[in-house]
C-alpha cells in the first residue's frame, strides 16, 4: 500500500533522479498511471476481476418523430433514453412498416442518432427499441459472458463488430462484444443475436477498473510485489517517453518487466514447489 507521492519518490530513485521540476514531476505522475493501467491489463491476482450477474432489458415501446434526410431521431412521450439504458447497436423499429435502424449513439435523454440519413419522413410514429446490452459498472475488460442456461462451460464467444452480421436478428445470444456509449458515458456488453428472453441471467467476469491516481494522497492498496510490477512499468514508460535511454538500458528494463510479470501471475498463490525426477 502506497500513496502517489510515495510511489513517485520510489520511481525517482529507480530512475536515479534527484530534485525534479514541476513539469518533470507531472511526467512521473503520468508514468505511474500508465504503469498502473498496464499492470491491471496484465492481471493482478486477487483484484484482477469482479463477477456480476444480470439480464438484458428487452424491448422498449416509445413514440418517435424523425425529419426527412435526418440521422437524428427524437423520442417523445416521456421516455428517457439514458435512464432506459438504450445503447449503440440496439435495434430501432418504426411502426407498422417495420423500417429498422441500428442505434449509433445516444445524443441526449430524448434524442438518438442512427448514423445515416433516413430516406423517409417519419412523424410521431410509434417505435420499438430492442435493447441488446448488458450494462457494466465500469470500462474494465470483459473476460467472459456465461448464460445461466445452455453450455455454461463455453459461454458466449467474443466477436468484435458482431452487429454487422444480420444486424436485426433476434433470438438466443451466441456472441458478445464490449462497447462504450459516449453519449451516456456507459460501458456495456452487446449481445448478438439481440435477446428476446429477458429472464435468462448472464454471469459476467470483468477486469477491475482503477481510477487514476490524481492526487498525491491517493492510495494504491496493492501488495508489494504488485507495486513493484507497477513501478517497473512506470519506469519503462518514462524511459520510452524521454528517449534518453540507450539500448542496454532498454534491454535491462525489458528484463525487469518480464520478471515482474511473473509476480503479477503468482503473487497471491502459495510458494510453488517443483520436484525433479
Amino acid at each position: 500500500m502506497a500513496t502517489r507521492a510515495e510511489l513517485r519518490t520510489r520511481l525517482q530513485r529507480r530512475l536515479g533522479l534527484g530534485v525534479v521540476a514541476a513539469v518533470e514531476e507531472e511526467r512521473l505522475n503520468e508514468a505511474l498511471n500508465s504503469g498502473l493501467a498496464r499492470a491491471l491489463s496484465d492481471g493482478v491476482p486477487g483484484v484482477t476481476y469482479d463477477t456480476f450477474v444480470g439480464s438484458p432489458l428487452g424491448s422498449l415501446a416509445t413514440t418517435a418523430a424523425d425529419a426527412v434526410r435526418s440521422s437524428t431521431v427524437t423520442v417523445s412521450g416521456g421516455t428517457d433514453l439514458v435512464a432506459e439504458k438504450v445503447m449503440p447497436h440496439d435495434i430501432l423499429t418504426f411502426g407498422t412498416a417495420g423500417t429498422q435502424y441500428i442505434v449509433q449513439d445516444i445524443i441526449s435523454t430524448t434524442t438518438l442518432s442512427i448514423g445515416i440519413l433516413a430516406n423517409a419522413t417519419i412523424s410521431a410514429e410509434a417505435a420499438t427499441i430492442t435493447r441488446r446490452a448488458l450494462v457494466l459498472p465500469s470500462s474494465g475488460q470483459v473476460i467472459s459472458v456465461i448464460p445461466e442456461s445452455g453450455n455454461r462451460s463455453d459461454g458466449l464467444a467474443r466477436e468484435p463488430a458482431v452487429a454487422r452480421r444480420t444486424p436485426f436478428k433476434t433470438g438466443t445470444p451466441r456472441f458478445f462484444e464490449q462497447r462504450y456509449c459516449e453519449g451516456s458515458l456507459t460501458s456495456f456488453a452487446s449481445l448478438w443475436p439481440a435477446p428476446t428472453d429477458t429472464t435468462t441471467q448472464y454471469t459476467i467476469q470483468q477486469s477491475q477498473f482503477a481510477d487514476q491516481l490524481d492526487a498525491d494522497s491517493d492510495t494504491l492498496r496493492f501488495p508489494e510485489e504488485v507495486i513493484d510490477a507497477i513501478l517497473e512499468r512506470a519506469r519503462d514508460c518514462y524511459l520510452t517517453w524521454t528517449g534518453a535511454a540507450n539500448q542496454n538500458d532498454l534491454m535491462a528494463s525489458y528484463r525487469a518487466l518480464r520478471d515482474t510479470s511473473d509476480a503479477l501471475k503468482n503473487s497471491s498463490n502459495s510458494r510453488q514447489v517443483f520436484f525433479k525426477t
